[in-house]
């Protein structure tokens, strides 16, 4: 008797399958597939007798069954599709109408988002099922429209409303016939009322496979991203669904998801000296303010540590923590970095366009590291930004607010740059409303014995080593060394010594290479002893000078802040480094 519906009840197996997000099966007492969806849309109309124990023992009994661990129920025993089955909770209710059971319906979640959800709701999901099982039933047998429809959409609307993503039911005129209570608590504040005379419309820009649209009514605007679908029967009184969330949401998600947690907290940053204690004082005095911060300090001194830090413990800390290294970009990619851009903004652009930084950042912290590499134009638009607190992808002209907090770092002099116009006084005294100064190691050394430990520890215990003890002279000449690469060059050092230690936690001193804590001075006479050799008593003032930067770079590194490391102890700017290298 179900087939005489079949239309009717494919129908409602899709509107709830749209919904919830779960799949939907619908049988009849033979075990005749009478509607479905996804996976089970298949072999409408057919039997399904060699699998489908759940509905089997439903149309047995009278109520509801909630199976939370199918293949180990006792119900999927001996069921013959078990090995390939994928479910990971069902609920299942007979169509009956108390007196004849006509067949049998059942919701299947595949998530374990999902799973959670059915577990937590299970007296909703089972109500709900049961009432609608028996307005089938009722249908059935009266052959007319339900009479119980609103206590059906009384239920339906509280599981809909156990949905973190707003949910808008259109009608066949296109007009908004059902939203949950999430849709309405997104768009309040473009949509403050009755959900009339207002739009979504698609931008053509994508995010995790998601569609932006623009919500507008009254001159009221904000961005959100989901999908919509078309809702297809005969006799259907809505047209689609869309289900949407706020891009911050699906943002801070995706990051959560992609974020390699640990400790940022003031606990991280390891000292006890005066200086640290009052780093660790500026810091928890600055964390519940949106106002700027700039971090200046020497290479190596944990300013991003420090930025983390104000993050952890401000008012944001469970908002975005993005960070951008401003001189590891280059100049071409760091605007579209930055503010993002729509498809086809330039040769190359992604066909769906990119959402920048600024965007992912919104609601949380963006930490503009090495801000002094930012090109003069790019420096006009952060304050434009800082100002209005509105950014435009590249390609686009539509403004979008965004609410960040901007944390900036520095390790060259910005005064000085200021002063060979490299720098932009009007945005320093922007991003310098509270002044962070991190001290370089030579000026910490009381913390140096701690710092030591700590490092020692965690190696010892990441290469799985017994713990070393440092001679007396290998400390002292940490003592006397310069350390100009501050804090992670001691950590660096401290891990080759775990490296080159025996299983016993011996280090023999003659085995560590020979520039091993050297200071500039003697690698500096070292270049020109080498450069004076016997070997080669008259070189070239060019290939002398290559030697050197040669030398330096592989000292300090080949990053961008070895190359600045590299070029200020040979007393040349970082440009002229590039040019000579041929870079």
């Amino acid at each position: 008797m179900l087939l005489k519906i079949q239309e009717q009840i494919q129908y409602y197996a899709e509107t709830i399958s749209a919904i919830t997000g779960l799949e939907v099966e619908v049988v009849d007492t033979e075990l005749i597939r009478i509607a479905g969806t996804g996976d089970y849309s298949k072999n409408i109309g057919k039997s399904i007798k060699s699998a489908g124990n759940l509905l089997k023992t439903t149309l047995k009994g009278s109520t509801p069954l909630f199976i939370e661990n199918p293949r180990q129920n006792k119900i999927c025993k001996g069921c013959q599709t078990k090995a390939n089955c994928r479910e990971l909770c069902s609920v299942c209710a007979p169509i009956s109408d108390g007196v004849t059971t006509y067949g049998a319906m059942e919701m299947i979640c595949f998530s374990a988002e999902a799973r959670e959800q059915m577990l937590e709701r299970r007296e909703i999901y089972m109500n709900f099922l049961s009432l609608l099982s028996s307005s089938i039933a009722v249908r059935v047998r009266e052959r007319q429209e339900l009479q119980d429809i609103t206590d059906l959409l009384n239920i339906m609307s509280q599981v809909v409303n156990t949905n973190e993503k707003g949910i808008l039911i259109y009608d066949a005129k296109g007009k908004v016939a059902y939203k949950n209570d999430q849709a309405e608590e997104i768009l309040s504040k473009t949509i403050p009322s009755q959900f009339e005379n207002f739009s979504v419309t698609p931008t053509g820009f994508t995010l995790s496979d998601l569609n932006e649209y623009t919500v507008e009514q009254d001159g009221r605007q904000q961005m959100i991203v989901g999908k919509q679908a078309d809702i297809e029967s005969t006799n259907s009184r809505f047209s689609s669904v869309l289900v949407f969330d706020t891009i911050r949401s699906v943002v801070s998600k995706s990051l959560q998801a992609a974020t390699v947690t640990f400790d940022s907290s003031l606990d991280h940053i390891k000292g006890q000296s005066q200086h640290i204690l009052q780093l660790k004082e500026q810091i928890t005095a600055t964390g519940d303010t949106n106002s700027s911060v700039l971090i200046s300090g020497e290479s190596g001194t944990g300013k991003e540590l420090v930025a983390r830090a104000i993050h952890s413990i401000g008012d944001r800390s469970e908002e975005p923590f993005v960070a951008i290294n401003c001189g590891a970009i280059p100049d071409t990619l760091l605007e579209s970095e930055l503010f993002g851009y729509v498809g086809g903004a330039f040769t190359g652009a992604l066909r769906q366009g990119q959402i920048g930084k600024f965007e992912l950042a919104d609601g949380g912290v963006l930490f503009l590291d090495e801000i002094s590499c930012m090109p003069l134009y790019l420096q006009v638009k952060l304050l434009r930004v800082l100002q209005e607190r509105k950014i435009t992808r590249l390609g686009g002209n539509r403004p979008i607010s965004v609410d960040i907090r901007v944390i900036a770092a520095s390790n060259d002099n910005l005064h000085e740059l200021m002063a060979q116009n490299m720098f932009r006084d009007d945005l320093y005294f922007r991003l310098n409303v509270i002044p962070i100064q991190t001290t370089p190691l030579r000026e910490r050394l009381d913390d140096l014995d701690l710092l030591i430990n700590h490092f020692i520890a965690k190696y010892c215990d990441l290469f799985g080593k017994n713990k070393i003890k440092l001679q007396s002279s290998i400390v002292q000449r940490m003592r006397n060394y310069n350390w100009p690469g501050n804090i992670r060059e001691l950590e660096n050092a401290i891990e080759y010594l775990v490296n080159m230690a025996t299983p016993e936690g011996i280090i023999n001193e003659t085995a560590l290479h020979s520039g091993f804590l050297q200071s500039k001075d003697n690698f500096q006479q070292e270049q020109v002893q080498i450069s004076q050799g016997p070997e080669c008593p008259i070189i070239s003032l060019k290939e002398l000078e290559q030697q050197a930067i040669l030398r330096a770079i592989e000292y300090y590194g080949d990053t961008t802040s070895g190359k600045k490391q590299a070029a200020k102890s040979l007393g040349i700017g970082l440009a002229t480094l590039y040019r000579k290298l041929g870079h």
